[in-house]
This record gives C-alpha cells, sequence and structure tokens, in this order.
C-alpha cells in the first residue's frame, strides 16, 4: 500500500509539473505582450522623427516617416570619396581623367549649394475625413535654422496669400500657381557653370544672353528685371459648348477646354516685345482701357472650338490665353464682378480646413478627373481592341472602375521645411503603392497581345521556310 501510495504522489507531481510547463510555455498571452521589452526602445542616433511626425496626421490608413540623416548627412564626402575609384580605372587618358575630376568637383559642389544635405526625414500621412475624401499631408524636413541652400529658395521665401485663387473662372477645371525665383535660377546655374571648369559649358552659357537678345530683341538682363515671383496655369471646361475628340475606335465629346498661362511681373517689358510683333498683322484687336491692355488675333482657318489667341497686360499680370474671352472672365473675377472658383460648391468642399496662405496650390475638379478617366480609358480599350485581343480589354476595365480623382493642395515653405496640405479623392497609400502593381500590370496588358502577334508571325515564317525546304 505504501509503495503504490508513493507511485500516485509521483505521478501527480509530474503530471502537475507537465501541466504547469505548459501552461508557462504555451498559454494565451496578451497580442500587447508581443515584442515588448522592460524598457522604451531609444535610438542611438539623432533622427527628425519627432519633428516629423508631429505636423502629420495619425490615425488614418497611411503613415510614413523616412529619417534620411544617414543618407544625406555628408552626401558631398561621400560622393567624393568615389573619385578614387574613377580615376583609378586602368586605361585612361590625362584628359578623361581631368573630366572626370571636374564633373566631382560640379557635383560636391552642387550638393553643398543646394541644401540637399539639410534634408533630415520624409514625412506623409493620409486620414479619410469623410466617405471618398482624404486629408493628405507631405513633409520634406529639414531642422530649424538650416536649410539655407538653394534648393529651399528657388520656390519662393515666405508663405503668403494665394493670389492666384483671385483669377480663377467658376468653370476652372485644373489649375496650378507657384513661386518662381527665376534671377535666383539664373544666378544659381551662372556659378556653378562659372565654377565648373568645362569649356563648352561656360561657352553655351555665354552665348545665351546674346542668343536670346537677337531672337526676342529684349534684353536679358531687362527680361529678368521684368518677370515678378510666381507663375500660373488654367485649364477651364465649357459646359455649353462640346468639343469631339477622334480615339482609336471612338470618339469622345468634352466640355470645350480654355488654356491661359499667367506670369507675375514687374513691368511690361515682355508685354511691349509681344505688341511689337503682332501689330505686324492688320487683323489684330486691340483694346488699350484703363487697367488693361489686350491684343487678340483671330485664326481664320477653320477649328475645333474657340481660339482668339490674346495676350494681356493688367494688375502687375502678363496673360497668355487661348481667347479674350477667358481673360475678361479672369478680370471679372480679380475685381469682384464674378465670385470665380472659390465661390463654387466643389472649390469650398475641397479647400475646408486648407491653409489660406502658402507658397504653391494646385486644384482639379472632379469634371477634369472624369474627362481624363474616359480619355485615358478609351485609348487603351482602343489599342488592345485594335490589337485584336477582346479578353485583355474585359481585364483591364478592372482597372477602370474606381471613381474620378479631384484633389487642391497648397505648398507652404516652413522654417522645418516645405509642407504640403490637401484635401482629395484618393488617400496617398494609392498614389505611393498602387502605381508600383498597376503601373507594371497595365504595360503587360498592351505588351501580351502585341507579343503573342510576334510569335504568331515567326511562326508562320519558320513553317514556309520548312515548306520550301521540303
Amino acid at each position: 500500500m505504501k509503495k503504490s501510495n508513493l507511485y500516485l504522489c509521483a505521478t501527480a507531481l509530474v503530471l502537475a509539473g507537465v501541466l504547469a510547463g505548459l501552461n508557462f510555455g504555451c498559454g494565451k498571452k496578451s497580442a500587447s505582450n508581443y515584442g515588448q521589452t522592460s524598457s522604451t526602445v531609444v535610438s542611438a542616433e539623432k533622427t527628425s522623427y519627432a519633428d516629423v511626425t508631429s505636423q502629420l496626421d495619425p490615425g488614418g490608413n497611411f503613415y510614413l516617416y523616412l529619417g534620411t540623416a544617414q543618407w544625406l548627412e555628408n552626401l558631398s564626402g561621400k560622393v567624393e570619396s568615389w573619385r578614387n575609384g574613377f580615376t583609378a580605372m586602368p586605361n585612361i587618358n590625362q584628359e578623361a581623367a581631368d573630366n572626370i575630376n571636374r564633373a566631382f568637383d560640379v557635383i560636391t559642389r552642387v550638393i553643398k549649394d543646394s541644401g540637399a544635405e539639410d534634408v533630415t526625414g520624409v514625412g506623409m500621412s493620409s486620414v479619410e475625413i469623410e466617405k471618398g475624401m482624404f486629408r493628405n499631408k507631405m513633409l520634406l524636413h529639414h531642422y530649424a535654422g538650416t536649410g539655407k541652400g538653394f534648393l529651399w529658395k528657388l520656390c519662393g521665401h515666405e508663405p503668403h496669400a494665394l493670389n492666384g485663387l483671385d483669377l480663377l473662372p467658376a468653370n476652372t477645371a485644373l489649375a496650378g500657381f507657384s513661386d518662381m525665383e527665376l534671377p535666383l535660377l539664373w544666378t544659381v546655374v551662372k556659378d556653378e557653370v562659372t565654377q565648373s571648369e568645362f569649356p563648352q559649358a561656360q561657352d553655351f552659357l555665354g552665348q545665351l544672353p546674346e542668343q536670346f537678345e537677337q531672337k526676342t530683341q529684349v534684353k536679358w538682363d531687362d527680361f529678368l528685371k521684368s518677370v515678378g515671383g510666381e507663375i500660373g496655369f488654367v485649364v477651364t471646361l465649357d459646359e455649353t459648348r462640346n468639343l469631339p475628340i477622334p480615339l482609336p475606335g471612338t470618339a469622345l465629346t468634352i466640355p470645350e477646354p480654355g488654356l491661359m498661362l499667367i506670369l507675375k511681373v514687374n513691368d511690361d517689358t515682355i508685354f511691349n516685345r509681344i505688341d511689337q510683333e503682332l501689330q505686324k498683322n492688320p487683323q489684330i484687336i486691340s483694346v488699350d482701357q484703363s487697367g488693361l491692355k489686350m491684343r487678340t488675333m483671330p485664326v481664320p482657318v477653320p477649328f475645333l472650338g474657340t481660339l482668339r489667341p490674346s495676350a494681356a497686360s493688367s494688375g502687375g499680370y502678363l496673360f497668355i490665353a487661348s481667347s479674350d474671352a477667358l481673360v475678361n472672365e479672369a478680370l471679372a473675377v480679380k475685381s469682384g464682378k464674378s465670385s470665380g472658383l472659390k465661390g463654387t460648391d466643389e472649390f469650398k468642399k475641397l479647400s475646408r480646413n486648407i491653409p489660406a496662405t502658402g507658397n504653391q496650390f494646385t486644384f482639379m475638379s472632379e469634371r477634369f478627373g472624369r474627362i481624363l478617366f474616359q480619355v485615358q480609358q478609351q485609348a487603351v480599350n482602343g489599342q488592345l481592341a485594335k490589337a485584336g485581343s477582346a479578353a485583355q480589354s474585359q481585364w483591364m476595365q478592372n482597372f477602370f472602375k474606381s471613381s474620378p480623382a479631384f484633389a487642391y493642395s497648397v505648398g507652404i515653405n516652413t522654417p522645418e521645411g516645405c509642407l504640403t496640405v490637401g484635401n482629395g479623392s484618393q488617400s496617398l497609400a494609392n498614389m505611393v503603392l498602387l502605381p508600383a502593381v498597376a503601373v507594371p500590370a497595365m504595360l503587360s496588358a498592351l505588351a501580351i497581345p502585341n507579343f503573342v502577334k510576334a510569335r504568331s508571325t515567326a511562326q508562320q515564317n519558320a513553317c514556309i521556310t520548312h515548306l520550301r525546304q521540303i
């Protein structure tokens, strides 16, 4: 009895130990404990994570931080370290070695002068603020007090009122305005080329002002002084007029488009030169009013749509437009006679909680997105139909089931980098990740029918050759 009791006790202890071991090694744990340690992990190097993420929106469907300090810090020094590897190539003559050294001098100097080494991180975020509407942010970051290179200066300095919005008619479908420091760009190019010691580049740059003056009859320095610090473009769609667009195998009708380029200027140097050339045409229509000078040239040949090329100067802006009516619409908005794009429901919705000041802005209406969507769809389908592949055409329809894109965004030069804030129909997740999958698939879809056709042709030629041999 005593021995059997000992066996029972030993068996019970073994079973208890096994159960305890199972409970310890394979028992259920809270998922939040996986991968955690008793202390917070701290990066061994300084990163811009906190600076970048503080300006992003968490909680959405896309959130990205990429620290670039390790890549870009002392980038010019890293490039310089490759110099010896190139100059030590076998069988290289002295002239080639000298050119390699000059090229490395240019590259390292441009990297230093541009301020690219000041980039410390990139951040992106997307949050769906309502069904089908995303708030997107993107930041190219540098620490406060840095960012002195020309890379950060070419697109403007202090944020300002977005005056370009006051020139957009209500039927604007696509528009973009940006600060532009053209004199600074010329200074940068001239300085870098002068120091490059490449005779060909120096000769080309030295002849550029003279060639410009010969072709335009405008002094290069006068041109640079005349150009202001802003440039923009506008595309309108007139719903009252339709324009057929011929496409492979079909035709698409769209609202008649209008195009206008707008350049901020300090004086009328450019307009006066355009006026001199246009006045040589006796059919030119001249308008000289208080605050407006405009020249319109009617097109005598038949054209699908309204085409009355016009150049105008008003309120410190130079307008180059497809019609004088488009210039008048823009000026009516600026004077307050028309509410323009800012008065439309679509723009009010897209611009909600978007900064009112900045250095750049872009706008794309749903109408433009829909038309672009239709043109792309019919062009691809027409190409596939031409290749004789109904199955491929049907398969490609899967890529054109999403809704048309629309967006409004503002770019701001901040003390800590370039920040873009916008509302639109697309998440940054789609714009960053989807092309990596969709583009190769679409290219394959276009290439496969042609490949099959080429293979069939090759097989036919081979059969003909064999029959001749037989």
